[in-house]
Parts: structure tokens; sequence; C-alpha cells
């Protein structure tokens, strides 16, 4: 089965923004109870409280926002590979992986994982390295042949049931 792929800025901003949610919620409730214990435990500036937590609140969400925009941009503008049109081919011993510059086989055996997200197949070459393969360019019968050949090959799997 033969897949073909572009990944566009939006689709990459969108993966990044979903997948760090979760973890910038938990910084910002941490920080959220810094501020209130640090206040409560400061008897002179108690009138301060209210005024002081969500000004410094925002202004940190504010700058975690814009730096994790600029950052993901820069990950996606320094990486010509990502951007380019990519055709994955799956069968029962490989994954065979061509973009317009370069051109990648890798047997079952060798992944060391793959999590399928709602649009997303991430295929991990390692704990680090993973294919972003979007699910928008696969027909619903290809997301289940390609589901079969991840369980065929016994590949450590986290794979959705819909």
């Amino acid at each position: 089965m033969t897949v073909k792929t572009q990944i566009t800025f939006k689709d990459f901003l969108m993966f990044h923004l979903k997948s760090s949610f979760p973890r910038l919620i938990a910084f910002l409730l941490i920080l959220l109870v810094a501020f209130i214990l640090k206040e409560s435990t400061d008897v002179t500036t108690e009138n301060n409280l209210l005024h002081s937590v969500p000004m410094w609140f925002g202004i940190l969400l504010g700058f975690m926002v814009i730096r994790s925009f600029f950052s993901i941009r820069f990950a996606f503008n320094s990486n010509r590979n990502i951007q380019e049109r990519i055709d994955y081919t799956f069968t029962g011993e490989n994954i065979h992986i061509r973009g317009e510059t370069f051109e990648e086989d890798f047997t079952w055996s060798s992944v060391y994982k793959v999590k399928e997200l709602k649009d997303w197949f991430l295929i991990y070459q390692n704990a680090q390295v993973m294919n972003m393969v979007p699910k928008k360019f696969f027909t619903r019968e290809q997301v289940s042949e390609l589901r079969t050949l991840i369980e065929i090959n016994k590949v450590k799997a986290k794979l959705r049931e819909d």
C-alpha cells in the first residue's frame, strides 16, 4: 500500500500544540500553586495577591505561547525533508519512504514503536526520531490495513480502535 503525503506548517503547528497542551497546563498549574504559596506566606503583600498572580500568569502564558510558535516555526523551516511530498509504501516486510530529495527503507523489526493519534501515525525509528504520517491522506481501508500490518509484525504499538 502506498500513501502520498505532504505536511504543511499548519499541520505541524497543530500537532505540536495539541501534544504540548497537557504539559503547558500542568506547568501553569504548578506555577499558580507556587505563586499562591509565596503570596500566602508573605504577609506584607496580601493585598497584591489578586493583582500580581493574574498579571504574571498572563505574561508567562503569553511568553510561552509566543516562544512555542517561533520554536515550532524554526523546527519546520529548518527541516526541508519534512516539507516535501513524501510517499510511504507499507508492505509486509518493510516501510519504504521516498521524498523529493531522499529515499529510505527499514524493516518492521527495526521500528521502535508506532503510536496512532486521531490525525497521525507516528512511526518511531528510535525513542527520539519519528516519521509523522498524517492520516488525512489515508482511506479508511488503508488505515485498517496499516493497523493489520503493525499487528502482524508484532511492532510495539498504541493503536486506536475506531
